[in-house]
């Protein structure tokens, strides 16, 4: 399969058409990792001296394409020997079917699929409706969310006047990686980073629209984010919320933050608790 930007676009096309999948890059540069509720599905090598895809698979069938097609699908090459039956390594300079590499796509998505539970199956089905959009702190949908997000949390736990202590650490113009979450054109849900340190980014104003609660749609927003922060090279995720906001102090522990003793702006704020995960 000829190693070109047509083919290799083609192949990520591929990959995020699947609903509910995102990139990322959790072991650096490469591979290019294919996620769906937060877990692979697909590792994509598209250099030209390591060319070669690794796809999650059910073992029978992994061992069927192995008989079929061997030394160019191998067990999954950088996989712990317990994990191997369950991956494939396909070598592209010399496999030619990509109607057979978009199946086994499909079927890598489908096993990760069949682990989830009813309940992130439930999830998943809603929020492979939803549309999720790159950009940066100056978007007018992304200022209509955070308009709406202060207002909650004005209804939550103060006024704008005790919270106003906050606003120089949330201004839009110093925030440049910002994701925003449509229902068929509607914005519905937002989140941000901006850097904190060379190894920290700082998420700020998450929000997600009360008609999207409930579905995993925070959730899916931090991994998101966090999969971005991670691509331009951040190690840790750091957050400020309130000692109020339990329900989003569960979210977030939940997804694997552990509380820090608060940070720099927030130091002297003892409303404030700060987290940290390692990404």
């Amino acid at each position: 399969m000829q190693n070109n930007m047509e083919i290799i676009q083609s192949i990520e096309e591929y990959c995020l058409k699947q609903p509910g999948a995102y990139e990322s890059r959790p072991f650096g540069t490469f591979p290019i990792c294919y996620r769906v509720m937060g877990k692979i599905f697909a590792q994509f090598n598209p250099q030209k001296d390591f060319y070669k895809i690794t796809l999650k698979c059910e073992p029978e069938k992994a061992d069927m394409y192995r008989q079929l097609y061997p030394e160019i699908i191998v067990r999954g090459y950088h996989c712990p020997p317990v994990q191997q039956p369950y991956w494939n390594t396909v070598d592209l300079d010399r496999f030619e079917n990509i109607d057979l590499l978009f199946q086994m796509i499909d079927e890598a998505y489908d096993a990760v699929l069949g682990k989830l539970s009813k309940k992130s199956k439930g999830q998943l089905l809603e929020l492979s409706e939803l549309e999720f959009k790159d950009t940066n702190g100056e978007d007018p949908d992304f200022a209509m969310l955070c308009t709406e997000l202060d207002r909650t949390l004005d209804e939550l736990v103060g006024t704008i006047f005790q919270r106003k202590q906050y606003d120089q650490y949330n201004q839009r113009d110093n925030i440049h990686d910002v994701i925003i979450a449509y229902q068929k054109g509607i914005p519905v849900a937002c989140g941000a980073f901006k850097m904190y340190d060379e190894e920290h980014a700082e998420l700020k104003r998450i929000y997600t629209d009360a008609s999207c609660r409930n579905i995993g749609l925070g959730t899916e927003m931090l991994r998101r984010l966090e999969a971005k922060a991670k691509i331009k090279g951040y190690k840790y995720c750091i957050l400020e919320t309130g000692k109020p906001l339990e329900a989003a102090c569960h979210v977030y522990q939940k997804a694997g933050y552990k509380v820090i003793p608060n940070y720099g702006q927030y130091a002297n704020m003892p409303d404030s608790i700060c987290m940290e995960r390692k990404i």
